[in-house]
């Protein structure tokens, strides 16, 4: 029986399957184990996936329509809406999600041989903070989503035990560990016993000691450097008005169309006829009209995804370098923008506090002790950026820290969660052969 594991990731996606042998991640595009979750439409009936979507929207931005993060659509009332504008049709979110899903499973025949029903699929700790109905409605749309996309049997398993189950195959001694994994949309912890003794036992509940999260992760890291460094290059904390005499009173710029654009799925909702009628005013009457010509250039050109992977490609290049220098060529006059690792850190600064909170309220509710814990699993992309890196050092200075194999831990620890769940028989006579 052929069973696999999905981890439907914010930012990038995998897929490992279990059934011929030991559990192994599959190439979801070309030769790689990973694939950006990014699509790029056409029309309903024509879309691209992964890198060839990047590629595409890239050399031809306004041909299509380019999506990302459609994973933080789940449990919001978007879903529920009716959807938004595909070349000349509207299609809804539920649709949009489910194919790229589709996509996914049908890598997965393929790489099987046959039509693979058995599927556990990856969930943040909370789809939702604060919000434990939007939560179950996220995890039962995925359901239904998955479904839809061909798989029978659906089960769920959190992301980070996910993690902890791919490396518990590498131990030969039990150990205490947390589990790190900070994702394109959320940032989720566990506090796990993992042992060579009890990996193949069905019931792992006893081992698991508290699970947090907390829904942010590399896209508002994203959205926080480009909020701080790169729109007040278009125009943001400048101010509007008095070019109509005196009685036309001097305002600061509305913020509005800024985090939009540092949202990534948000920026599709600036390429309108009302908003851009609405910058063309604030360029008008606006004290910095440099600047906000560069936005109107922007919204125009749909050129907001682009101006986020150069905001994404500096938050990378920052978590290896001190400054860096972003010539933004996408733009008639080029501007440039210079930031250095401070300024990231500064930007961040409220992130990364929830995410210190979320690791406390773990290690509180699991009982134990920080300098307990002997082993630290860090999973998920966002794990690189060195002030990240400081925070979980300073959390548990004993620990020794495990980060291989940080984007596709999560979907082999699915593909070993789904042989427990799907394939009993073998795992029982695993289990007693190891007492």
């Amino acid at each position: 029986m052929v069973s696999v594991g999905i981890d439907f990731g914010t930012t990038n996606s995998s897929v490992a399957m279990a059934g011929k042998g030991e559990p192994n991640l599959i190439n979801v595009e070309g030769s790689s184990v990973t694939i950006p979750t990014a699509m790029y439409f056409i029309s309903p009936s024509e879309v691209y996936f992964g890198r060839d979507a990047i590629r595409r929207y890239t050399e031809n931005e306004t041909a299509g329509r380019f999506m990302r993060s459609i994973k933080r659509i789940l449990g919001t009332s978007l879903m529920k809406g009716p959807g938004t504008q595909i070349g000349r049709d509207t299609m809804k979110f539920d649709k949009i999600i489910e194919t790229f899903v589709r996509h996914l499973k049908e890598k997965i025949d393929m790489a099987a041989g046959v039509d693979v029903e058995n599927v556990v699929m990856g969930r943040p700790v909370h789809f939702r903070d604060n919000d434990p109905e939007g939560d179950k409605k996220a995890e039962d749309e995925l359901r239904k989503i998955a479904k839809n996309a061909g798989f029978k049997n659906i089960e769920f398993q959190y992301e980070p035990i996910a993690a902890a189950f791919a490396h518990e195959r590498l131990l030969n001694s039990e150990k205490l560990a947390a589990v790190i994994d900070i994702g394109g949309g959320t940032s989720d912890f566990t506090i796990i016993r993992l042992s060579p003794m009890r990996r193949n036992y069905l019931d792992r509940s006893s081992d698991v000691l508290s699970n947090t999260g907390v829904r942010v992760g590399g896209n508002d890291f994203d959205k926080s450097l480009s909020l701080k460094s790169f729109m007040p290059t278009f125009g943001m904390g400048t101010e509007i008005g008095g070019k109509l005499g005196a009685h036309d009173k001097i305002l600061p710029m509305p913020t509005s169309p800024y985090f939009s654009l540092s949202t990534w799925n948000e920026v599709n909702d600036l390429y309108n006829f009302k908003s851009l009628n609405q910058i063309k005013k604030y360029l008008f009457s606006s004290q910095s009209p440099e600047k906000v010509a560069r936005l109107l250039e922007i919204v125009e050109g749909r050129l907001g995804h682009k101006n986020l992977n150069y905001a994404e490609d500096a938050k990378i290049k920052l978590s290896d370098e001190d400054k860096v220098k972003m010539v933004l060529d996408f733009l008639s006059d080029k501007p440039i923008i210079n930031i250095n690792r401070v300024e990231f850190n500064d930007a961040i600064e409220s992130n990364v506090e929830k995410i210190q909170a979320s690791i406390s309220e773990c290690i509180k509710q699991a009982g134990v002790k920080a300098h307990d814990i002997n082993l630290v699993i860090l999973t998920g992309g966002s794990t690189e950026i060195p002030y990240v890196s400081e925070i979980t050092r300073a959390n548990f200075p004993k620990a020794e820290l495990s980060a291989s194999d940080r984007l596709s831990s999560v979907g082999l620890g699915l593909a070993y969660d789904s042989v427990r769940r799907f394939q009993p028989p073998l795992n029982i006579k695993q289990v007693f052969r190891s007492r």
